[in-house]
């Protein structure tokens, strides 16, 4: 009997045992790849457990909190991914009593590290529920210096972020941010000028932060001392701050309260004058804000014809109402209307706009609300005009 031949498999009886094999390595490696943290995350991690390993302890000398704030304010400078590691709940929480420190370096780099952390748009939320917000103000009502410039910046940061916006409002901030916008608190400089007025501006978009902010004392004399403010030795800081305000107070315009304070405050006459003078000219964004606060004032108000006879409101708006077109000149239009008593209750559009609802159910282009942040000489902006401060 012949010898059996041993069958020889195939090549193509191999190949599915070699993909399978090859699908099996690849997958493991994949597994292993997708649960190696990476050296940044080991980073984000490893310092983490430093800073509270310092924060946690008992008896933490103040050299020691000092150090590890330093550490946090480094870290959280330039890198995205660490920002977004370290915003955690138990950091945040031990973050908080470091702004209330009396030592001026622990409380200035913690200030400055809550502004990093809050860049993040993933950040904002979280931080506003961790209970930063309370020291924050504490902060800008009575904290070094340096610490109430980085408190200021945190609130513009934070109140960028809608859902934040009535809490910012609720806990406290609006006074010590008109103070600070003032020039007041230790005769702030612009940089917390410009970090206050904008987050009081942003504050402003929100509904029920417009009366709390028309209600405080105070508010349109720190408004329309800003708006009327000239530097001759630096008009482009003064310029940026004057805008600010008229920003604002077109804000504050578009609620029953604002209204009422902005006309007891002199705004109709000196918003006449901000566009007779030059500060507001023909054109320009400030102008626009101008407009925007008048139209606001005189939605609904009887009180306003008299004022607007009186400041000189026809003159300065029959310009614009004359002109090519856009929002602007429709709102000096139906200004004039309304000096008249000729208004009426149909809204002011634009085609191709978007409107924003005011209180009254009025609109506004959100060209006269969306706004590219102030011109300055540092490098506290990204290209865009966009919130990317970094300290």
């Amino acid at each position: 009997m012949p010898p059996q031949q041993r069958e020889e498999p195939s090549s193509q009886s191999q190949r599915p045992q070699v993909v399978a094999s090859s699908v099996r390595v690849r997958r493991q490696s994949v597994d292993d790849f997708v649960q190696e943290p990476s050296p940044r995350q080991q980073r984000g991690d490893a310092l983490e457990e430093e800073i509270m390993a310092v924060l946690g302890a008992e008896g933490a000398t103040p050299a020691e909190q000092a150090s590890a704030m330093a550490s946090l304010r480094q870290a959280t400078r330039e890198n995205k991914e660490v920002r977004r590691q370290l915003c955690t709940p138990r950091l945040l929480a031990a973050l908080r009593p470091m702004l209330l420190s009396p030592d001026a370096s622990i409380q200035v780099n913690a200030a400055a590290a809550m502004v990093n952390l809050s860049l993040e748009p993933e950040n904002k939320v979280r931080i506003v529920r961790s209970g930063a917000v309370s020291p924050l103000v504490d902060v800008l009502r009575g904290g070094h210096a340096e610490a109430r410039d980085h408190a200021a910046g945190a609130m513009y940061s934070l109140a960028v972020e809608d859902e934040n916006r009535a809490a910012i409002g609720v806990l406290g901030a609006i006074p010590p941010l008109l103070e600070l916008f003032s020039g007041g608190a230790g005769a702030a400089g612009y940089r917390a000028r410009r970090e206050a007025g904008m987050a009081l501006y942003h504050v402003s978009l929100s509904g029920m932060n417009r009366s709390k902010i028309a209600r405080a004392p105070g508010t349109v004399r720190t408004l329309l001392a800003a708006a009327e403010a000239r530097d001759r030795s630096n008009e482009a800081d003064a310029a940026a701050l004057r805008r600010l305000a008229v920003m604002v107070m077109a804000n504050l315009a578009g609620c029953p309260d604002g209204r009422a304070a902005l006309m007891d405050g002199g705004a109709v006459a000196a918003v006449v004058k901000l566009m007779r003078n030059g500060s507001a000219a023909p054109g320009s964004a400030e102008e626009e804000y101008c407009i925007s606060t008048l139209y606001g004032m005189s939605r609904g108000s009887m009180r306003f014809r008299g004022l607007a006879r009186a400041a000189g409101v026809e003159a300065a708006l029959q310009p614009v109402a004359e002109g090519d077109g856009g929002v602007g000149r429709d709102m000096a239009r139906r200004t004039l209307r309304a000096m008249r008593g000729e208004d009426d209750e149909a809204p002011v559009t634009a085609t191709g706009l978007v409107g924003r609802q005011w209180d009254d159910g009025s609109v506004v282009s959100e060209g006269l609300v969306s706004i590219r942040r102030p011109p300055h000489r540092s490098n506290y902006a990204g290209p865009s005009g966009s919130n990317t401060t970094q300290f």
